[in-house]
């Protein structure tokens, strides 16, 4: 009988119905292991024979690679898969996919919620109100959206979702991806900068919607920040790493940027001391984009079907490495 393995943190252990699992895996003809621990002697033991491996945000490293002595394929429940080395697997014959369509809508609606509480300054409203005071000047300065510019770096599904959101608030919204051909842009009515610089320069809001690589990885640090304008805000919706922290806090206390949005940071959680929680131009969210209960449902009855797929001989939907694929049925 076939062996599914399923790691996560604590996010995966608190919302996810392991039932389900339990029940998809077995109709399949496969058991459902559940892997509670971080231990990493615990995990090489447990996988060593799995047929399947899923993941959230549990690291699977090429020393955990190594070991695997059937795995067709590594699932990681979300749509990013930066903490799955992908060459690795590549060279052992090992799928790897994601789920990237789960939590689309889920990821924009966040986005734009970040956006407008950064335009109306809620953070310093709400501390006027729970402080006892009530003057609407406690969020100066305010502009109004229409006319302003909004800057999508990454015009991926996610990316493409915001468009037409801000475009009802009256906004203008430009693009950067340079893995794009020009038509995706004309679709969507998004003006293409061919230039980071470009697009930097101009956005009055910057949006991220990259996955977190060795190319994208800072890529937001000091240089890039001090070609904004000093009233610009930042949103950051997709990894922390894409980010410098540091680099951040230090343009925000100099002004080179009014203000940023973020629901994920570059250590997940945080220390409570961590200065990006407590900053008075920032606000936080706890990588809480993604989540609804029909997201939920979708990521993991999406990720059950596609480790089922692979263990049936059937083409995967989702493969990050379709090379493996190919090679498989030549």
């Amino acid at each position: 009988m076939k062996k599914i393995v399923s790691a996560g943190d604590r996010v995966y252990l608190k919302f996810f119905d392991l039932s389900f699992f339990h029940e998809s895996a077995k109709e399949a003809g496969a058991t459902f292991h559940p892997f509670r621990l971080f231990d990493d002697d615990g995990f090489k033991k447990e996988i060593i024979d799995a047929d399947a491996l899923m993941v959230i945000d549990r690291p699977v490293r090429r020393d955990h690679i190594a070991v695997m002595e059937k795995c067709r394929i590594i699932q990681a429940l979300e749509v990013g898969f930066d903490f799955i080395d992908v060459e690795a697997a590549t060279e052992k014959g090992i799928i790897v996919s994601n789920v990237p369509a789960y939590c689309t809508d889920e990821v924009a609606n966040h986005t734009m919620t970040l956006l407008l509480a950064l335009q109306k300054n809620l953070k310093a409203l709400i501390k006027e109100t729970s402080g006892g005071g009530w003057s609407y000047k406690a969020g100066e300065p305010v502009f109004s959206l229409s006319g302003k510019t909004l800057g999508i770096i990454g015009l991926g599904r996610i990316g493409r979702r915001l468009v037409p959101k801000a475009k009802a608030f009256g906004m203008g919204v430009l693009g950067y991806d340079p893995y794009l051909y020009d038509d995706i842009f004309e679709m969507t009515g998004v003006e293409r900068c061919r230039e980071l610089k470009d697009l930097l320069e101009r956005s009055d809001y910057l949006s991220l919607h990259v996955p977190l690589t060795d190319e994208t990885y800072h890529m937001i640090g000091m240089e890039e920040l001090s070609l904004m304008k000093g009233e610009a805000y930042i949103i950051n919706t997709c990894r922390g790493g894409v980010i410098d922290t540091n680099a951040l806090l230090e343009a925000l206390d100099g002004s080179l940027v009014a203000g940023a949005a973020v629901d994920v940071i570059e250590k997940e959680p945080p220390d409570r001391l961590d200065p990006i929680l407590n900053h008075d131009k920032v606000l936080v969210t706890p990588h809480a984009a993604w989540f609804s209960s029909e997201s939920l449902d979708r990521v993991r009855q999406q990720g059950m079907e596609e480790v089922i797929r692979v263990l049936e001989d059937k083409r995967p939907w989702y493969a990050v490495n379709p090379e493996v694929t190919y090679r498989r049925r030549t």
